[in-house]
């Protein structure tokens, strides 16, 4: 079974507006409560927190008993979350809502969802387009999340759909990286300059907004929050989703990447522009769609170690030297592009280099040429 996400628009009335917020501001201070509290004692256990919090958040807040369940969830999943980077988990806003079975129900006939808030049970009315229609015929959801988007509310509802049955085939690979945002080892280039281009626009405008300082600007700002993030995550999407046809297409049974955990801290350089689109590079997600596309179709996913993928030669595994986009062994003569030589790799499930490379620093160019 694997799980996604669907996105619906909801048509509350002006009295169920008020409800959902008061609500909203409700939830978001019993868990700040909760996090001082988880804070103050170094808890982050769900259990342990819930013994610990959970009649005091009743009696404070006038939370039903499964809302106040969620907050404590919310701040434990932040609590941990926190100690995986080693950070101090931040306050919450009061922006949305978590709900399970017991307190949300979707009702495929008429279109609405129950929803359990400070006022009551409310029943509201969903907006649902045809893809929200298909997502959810004849699914019985247990988990959703109210999000207050603007001046309106949105419902993200999971859902589980079963995988497809396992597909027999050759590995694909996927290079990723940031002249070319994803690189197959048939040869196909999505390209990512247009993306990096459009970040830097939107890192000028913000510049320019931040430095008025006024009213106005700060208003621009607010409005303009979260536009960058929702066009790279529609632009994931899509490219996830031409992946995995394409692994489709050529009868692949595995689609592999690279495992590319702590790759920010790993190149950090003094290059600022450099540091800049590494901090800005949205491997991961593209990596988790990709993951669960395939596995919607019955395609498997791996991830590989990417040492030497961009260095070795993908026909007898000798260090070759990559110059921007041209990849040249100097043992066998193969020359390539270098992203697609990196896929070939990648699809072999890692690079089998025939001669190390003895151990020496990395200049800055040598690990901007690598990232690009």
């Amino acid at each position: 079974m694997s799980k996604r996400t669907i996105r619906c628009q909801m048509a509350p009335t002006p009295i169920m507006t008020t409800s959902l917020q008061v609500t909203c501001e409700t939830f978001a201070a019993a868990c700040n409560a909760i996090l001082a509290i988880a804070v103050e004692q170094n808890v982050s256990n769900n259990v342990k927190l819930h013994h610990l919090v959970y009649a005091q958040i009743r009696a404070n807040f006038g939370l039903s008993a499964n809302l106040a369940v969620r907050a404590i969830r919310r701040v434990s999943a932040a609590m941990h979350a926190a100690k995986r980077r080693k950070r101090t988990p931040k306050q919450f806003r009061p922006t949305s809502i978590d709900y399970d079975a017991r307190i949300f129900d979707y009702r495929e006939a008429d279109e609405t969802v129950s929803l359990t808030t400070i006022s009551g049970r409310l029943h509201i009315p969903l907006v649902l387009g045809n893809y929200q229609r298909d997502a959810l015929r004849g699914k019985r959801p247990t988990a959703a999340t109210v999000v207050k988007h603007g001046r309106g509310w949105d419902l993200h509802i999971v859902v589980e759909d079963e995988d497809g049955p396992a597909r027999e085939g050759p590995p694909m690979g996927v290079d990723v990286g940031i002249r070319n945002t994803a690189t197959t080892s048939h040869g196909t280039f999505h390209e990512g300059q247009t993306r990096q281009a459009f970040k830097a626009e939107r890192r000028k405008v913000r510049a320019s907004l931040q430095s008025h300082g006024t009213p106005g600007a700060k208003r621009v700002l607010r409005r303009l929050s979260g536009y960058e993030a929702r066009r790279t995550k529609h632009e994931n999407h899509c490219l996830a989703k031409e992946i995995v046809t394409e692994a489709q297409r050529h009868g692949c049974g595995t689609i592999r990447m690279e495992q590319l955990t702590g790759i920010r801290d790993r190149t950090r350089i003094w290059n600022k522009h450099s540091n800049r689109m590494i901090g800005g590079w949205s491997f991961f997600q593209l990596q988790n769609f990709v993951e669960y596309k395939a596995t919607r179709v019955g395609i498997g996913f791996e991830r590989i170690d990417p040492k030497y993928t961009s260095k070795a030669c993908s026909r007898c595994g000798a260090l070759g030297i990559r110059h921007q986009d041209t990849f040249r062994c100097t043992a066998c003569g193969f020359v390539a592009h270098a992203d697609w030589n990196g896929a070939l790799n990648i699809a072999a499930g890692g690079a089998v280099v025939a001669q190390p490379e003895s151990a020496r620093p990395a200049t800055p160019a040598a690990v901007e040429s690598r990232l690009l």
